[in-house]
């Protein structure tokens, strides 16, 4: 697995916390874990600290810590790897090796706190950091997997994951939010993943893409409320519906053709349908990217 992951060496952290996932912060650096925007890391000697238990993933479901000893203990889950760090050193044993960190490991308000080289080297994850716009990219053996599925991997379940990621919100003005929300719906271009449109009980319609680091960004916003659009709207030839009225625990598929027809292709009530996201029969994916 270790094959698939990779750390962008050599570079310093800038910067201090983020609010957000909005860019409107040009000198702040922003974190994302699996995807998710994460806002309680901190930088210490110039290295940017993330805090060990937001790193969850299947692979290293056990974590102790011992108080007196001030050690925490990491296992995998067959055992074949135990990680031991202590606070205030710079220094972590891996099976009773010891190895050398690039940052003291740091105990802040109860939580370890560990340098981004670590989770790569010593934990099997990817770290990279994006200059340009001073993001920090993290995922884990299990985030890693996910985004391989996004990026080429089934067109379903690929979908399923684009809808729980966060969304970066970029210079799109704040939504005025209306009252009695009760379904959603969605729309993906025929045999895509990487792209989709969101419409929130008719209150808001917004437009997402998603980056090479597998990030959602938006790029059209229309804010029915506050009566005002945003960015540019696109043009799907044909596309696949997914219109979720949870209010109701009824969700609707279908697929609308280049004509503009649309053919509804079933309806059920699904016991959670968060996320939901239904195989199109013949339906083939097209959006793969490497």
């Amino acid at each position: 697995m270790n094959k698939w992951f990779k750390i962008m060496v050599g570079f310093t952290i800038l910067g201090s916390f983020i609010c957000n996932t909005s860019a409107h912060a040009a000198s702040s650096t922003s974190l994302f874990v699996n995807g998710q925007a994460e806002y309680d890391f901190i930088t210490v000697e110039g290295r940017t600290m993330v805090k060990l238990r937001s790193l969850k993933d299947p692979a290293w479901p056990v974590l102790a810590y011992d108080p007196k000893t001030r050690i925490v203990t990491i296992r995998n889950k067959d055992k074949s790897k135990i990680v031991q760090l202590l606070q205030g050193k710079k220094t972590a044993t891996v099976n009773g090796e010891t190895i050398k960190l690039d940052a003291t490991v740091v105990n802040k308000n109860g939580s370890i706190y560990v340098p981004l080289r670590f989770i790569s080297e010593t934990l099997g994850g990817y770290v990279y950091y994006n200059n340009k716009d001073k993001r920090v990219i993290v995922r884990t053996p299990a985030g890693q997997e996910e985004y391989e599925i996004l990026m080429h991997g089934d067109l379903s379940k690929a979908r399923h994951i684009v809808l729980g990621l966060a969304r970066l919100t970029e210079e799109a003005p704040p939504l005025q939010f209306g009252e009695g929300y009760n379904y959603d719906y969605y729309t993906f271009p025929e045999g895509e993943a990487l792209r989709f449109t969101m419409n929130l009980a008719g209150y808001s319609e917004a437009y997402y893409e998603v980056n090479k680091e597998g990030l959602v960004v938006i790029k059209w916003q229309k804010d029915n409320v506050a009566e005002r659009e945003w960015g540019a709207k696109p043009t799907f030839k044909s596309y696949v519906y997914f219109l979720n009225e949870f209010k109701g625990g009824l969700f609707t598929y279908g697929i609308v053709d280049a004509q503009g027809k649309e053919t509804e292709l079933g309806k059920i009530h699904p016991d959670n349908s968060n996320n939901l996201v239904l195989q199109i029969e013949g339906e083939k994916r097209t959006d793969e990217r490497s």
